[in-house]
Order: structure tokens, then C-alpha cells, then sequence
């Protein structure tokens, strides 16, 4: 940044022309969002004027929304001074997306962890390697010669789609994608705007989260303990509520307690016209999307105003096919959005999902799969009965994760920090006098799974002593 110089021989005042001289730098990008700024007394000094100038330049640029100080960190450049730049002026600070500041996400705060090859990832969403039906391109190939020649049609995918998840649809209000976060991106291009406000479902899957956060969304959440209300539509603006179907979060309630409460909320929504977007997670581990409770796609009375995205995993690391079912207007528009973005999803992915879902091969790898998990669950189970006078394990019926609850509660954002901080990243649940923990048994390797959960006992263990100690 150019040397400040400033001129005792204008007619503009000292301070005025300090005050002039950061807003010009913060306008112009020399100064972006955190940068610091020199304390006052030194300022002073530099300058050769008193203190009391720089106090006033820096009082009026903090009173304009430019600079911020704190105690201990000093005065730096506000986080809203990239909302005063005139629209007309361009600066790579503009051009950069505001939306993703480094503390705006678990993937902000924590990018180093992820980078860790090392790094338990427990809440990935991704089949793990060995899980999946092929290891790499080469075991893919058998299911790109099946069937015939012809590349498959949309129709003839979405059939085979909806007949593997046992769902009745037409091809007609299905778009497919090439993941899930691409359906949820595509939905969220559709439905919202950037400022727009959105309910979300408890617990939030964040990887979902930073695609609404960097869209400019603003997201309220909701779950059991608070639900939605009339008074909340109103008060938050609520533009769209998402819902997961597969989330059994609260143990508590009973199968027919949580159909009512969809029913509830499907009645919220439709009566002020607010639509629903229903996450639906599944994989080619089990065919079937986790419960047998109806989704919001099914209970609803006309399909006008929901939206059903889900994905497919375990086809090989790194390869899912995401969908979007919805009401045929909507479709089409996400479709035309779609191919505005160049994100259609390429033929010879729908051609390889196509054949493995009408193969034998699938149905051999599903069984070998549940034996697996069978297993793999077994030796969790026996790990974790060293915490057996601290935790209850729940009866979910859940082939793919192991759920309990840790009494007493702990702190969740310590758990969480202390869990990180031994390489493990898992996010556990607020309960009432107890954390919930879903351990998913599908996300890492077998060796990787055991190990996860041997530091997270120690973690439990230790969290649970010091708390102790505390109270005593």
C-alpha cells in the first residue's frame, strides 16, 4: 500500500483526510475485510499529528461501518465494509464470493483438519472404497458392454430408479443429476434468492449447509424440541423448509408421533403455500431409503409443493447419480436451469447406473454388503460396551449406523473440538440430559471405523472425567 502523506496545507481537515485515506483504500481493495490497522498512538507518531486526530478519524470511519475495534485484537476493517463499496467500483474483494468467509462453515473453520489424510471422516455421506461395488474404472467396465447398444433413454433410468427405491413416479417429474449437492444446488438456483430465509431439519447435514450459505441463504433450524410455528413463517419471512426422511433424530418419538408431525408440518406448508424440499439419502448398499414411514413426497395431498432430491452411493469412490422429483413444472425448470449451467449428467454415468441397477451383480453385492455391515457392527458394538454404564444404545433400525446416547451430557461443541483435535470428525447431537452420537459404519474403511471409534471412546472417557472433576 502506497506511503500516507498528509497535507498540512489543505483546507481539508487532518482527520478528514485520514478518514478519506482508509475509505479510499478499503474502496479500492488495498484494504480488505480483517486487514489490521495501525493502533492510534502509533498512527500518531507516524503522521506527526496528535492523538486525539487519529482518534477522531478512526471514531467517524468506525461510526461508517468501515473499521472495527476490539479488545485485544485491535482496530481492523469491518466485515459489512464490503457492503459500502459502490456498486460501480470493481476490486477482487467484490469479486470474491463474501459468503464464503473462513468461519462461515465447519469446512471453513476446519480445512486444515480435512486436508489431513489422516483425518476420521465420520461424516463424509461417501461410501467408503471398500464397500463400493467397484474399487475403480477398471471393475466398472462389465456394466458399460450390458444390455443393448443404444445409450439409455431418461425414461428407461428413471424407471429402473424409482423400481430400485420401490417408489412409484413418472419420468416426466424426475431430473437427474450427478450428485446430490448438484440436485440441492440446482433446487436452491429455482427456488431462492440470495438474503432469502430457509428452515432446515436438526441435524443438518453440513456439507447441505455450506451449499446454502455460499447461495447468500439465510437458514433457521428447526427440530423436535423447536419446532416450526405460524409466528416463525411470518417473523423469518420462510421462503422454503427443508426435511430429511431419513433422520430418526429423535428416538423418542414413535413411528406414528413422527408421521404426525410430518403431517403437521405438510399442513403448515400448505396452508400459507411455502414448499418442502425432502432429502432422501440412499445407496447401493440396501435398496430402500432407510425407514418405512411415508415421506413428505407421498403424504403430500396435490405434489404441488414438494420436492424430493436424493442420490445414489457405493457405485465406486467418488461416483454417485443424484435426482430431483418433483411436480412437472418444477422439473421442467430445473431442467432448464440445468442445461443453463452445463450441468446434465453424462450419458455413459446414466448408462453404467442403468445397467448395475438391472444387474445381478447388484443383488449378489447387497447381500455380501449386509454381512459386512453385520460385522462391521458387531465389533463396534463390543468396543463400545466399555462405556456400557454411560451409554444406551438405541434399537433403530438402521443397517448402516450405530446410534446412542452418552450420559451425562457433554458439552457438544468440546466433544466436537476434542474430537477433531484426535483426528476425527464426527458431529454429535444435543439431547436432553444426554449427546446422541450416530456412528455410520459405511463411511470409512473397516480398520479406519474401529480406530474412529477407539478415540472416541478415550475422547468420551476423558471429556467425562473432566467434567467430573469440575462439578466436584
Amino acid at each position: 500500500m502506497a506511503r500516507f502523506i498528509l497535507n498540512p496545507e489543505s483546507s481539508k481537515p487532518l482527520y478528514k483526510q485520514i478518514v478519506d485515506y482508509y475509505e479510499n483504500s478499503i474502496i479500492n481493495g488495498s484494504l480488505q475485510t480483517g486487514n489490521a490497522l495501525p493502533a492510534e498512538r502509533d498512527l500518531a507518531v507516524q503522521l506527526g499529528v496528535n492523538r486525539s486526530t487519529v482518534t477522531t478519524a478512526y471514531a467517524e470511519l468506525r461510526a461508517n461501518g468501515y473499521i472495527t475495534s476490539r479488545q485485544g485484537s485491535g482496530t481492523r476493517v469491518s466485515p459489512e465494509a464490503a457492503d459500502l463499496i459502490p456498486d460501480h467500483s470493481m476490486t477482487w474483494n467484490k469479486l470474491r464470493n463474501q459468503h464464503l468467509a473462513d468461519d462461515s462453515s465447519l469446512y471453513g473453520k476446519h480445512y486444515d483438519y480435512l486436508k489431513d489424510p489422516s483425518l476420521i471422516n465420520l461424516i463424509s455421506g461417501s461410501i467408503a472404497e471398500d464397500l463400493c461395488l467397484a474399487k475403480s474404472a477398471h471393475e466398472l467396465t462389465p456394466f458399460t458392454t450390458k444390455l443393448d447398444n443404444a445409450p439409455p433413454t431418461k425414461e428407461r433410468v428413471t424407471h429402473s430408479i424409482c423400481r430400485f427405491m420401490k417408489q412409484s413416479c413418472l419420468s416426466e417429474h424426475m431430473v437427474l443429476t450427478s450428485s446430490l449437492e448438484q440436485a440441492m444446488l440446482l433446487s436452491v438456483k429455482c427456488f431462492l434468492n440470495p438474503g432469502d430465509a430457509i428452515a432446515m431439519e436438526e441435524p443438518v447435514n453440513y456439507s447441505h449447509l455450506n451449499i446454502l450459505i455460499v447461495s447468500g441463504i439465510r437458514v433457521i433450524k428447526y427440530s423436535t424440541d423447536k419446532p416450526l410455528t405460524q409466528t416463525m413463517f411470518q417473523k423469518e419471512s420462510i421462503k422454503l423448509v427443508i426435511a430429511n426422511s431419513n433422520n430418526i433424530y429423535d428416538h423418542s418419538l414413535s413411528h406414528s408421533a413422527i408421521l404426525q408431525q410430518r403431517k403437521k408440518i405438510l399442513s403448515q406448508c400448505e396452508k400459507v403455500g411455502i414448499p418442502i424440499l425432502e432429502i432422501v439419502e440412499t445407496s447401493l448398499l440396501t435398496n430402500s431409503v432407510g425407514n418405512d414411514l411415508p415421506s413428505f413426497f407421498e403424504l403430500g395431498s396435490n405434489r404441488e409443493l414438494v420436492v424430493q432430491i436424493g442420490h445414489f452411493t457405493g457405485i465406486a469412490p467418488g461416483l454417485s447419480l443424484g435426482w430431483v422429483l418433483g411436480p412437472e413444472h418444477v422439473v421442467n425448470r430445473i431442467q432448464e436451469v440445468q442445461m443453463q449451467l452445463c450441468m446434465t449428467p453424462p450419458p455413459v454415468l446414466l448408462e453404467i447406473v442403468d445397467n448395475i441397477l438391472n444387474s445381478d451383480e447388484l443383488h449378489d453385492h447387497i447381500d455380501t454388503i449386509q454381512e459386512q455391515l453385520y460385522v462391521r457392527k458387531q465389533k463396534v458394538l463390543h468396543k463400545l460396551n466399555t462405556l456400557k454404564d454411560h451409554i444406551t444404545i438405541l434399537q433403530i433400525e438402521d443397517p448402516t449406523s450405530i446410534w446412542f446416547d452418552f450420559k451425562p451430557s457433554l458439552n457438544r461443541q468440546e466433544l466436537f473440538d476434542t474430537l477433531l483435535d484426535s483426528n476425527v470428525l464426527l458431529v454429535p447431537h444435543k439431547q436432553e440430559h444426554a449427546v446422541r452420537i450416530r456412528l455410520p459404519l459405511s463411511y470409512v474403511t473397516k480398520e479406519q471405523l474401529l480406530e474412529g471409534t477407539s478415540r472416541l471412546i478415550s475422547v468420551l472417557n476423558t471429556l467425562h472425567v473432566r467434567q467430573f472433576a469440575v462439578i466436584y
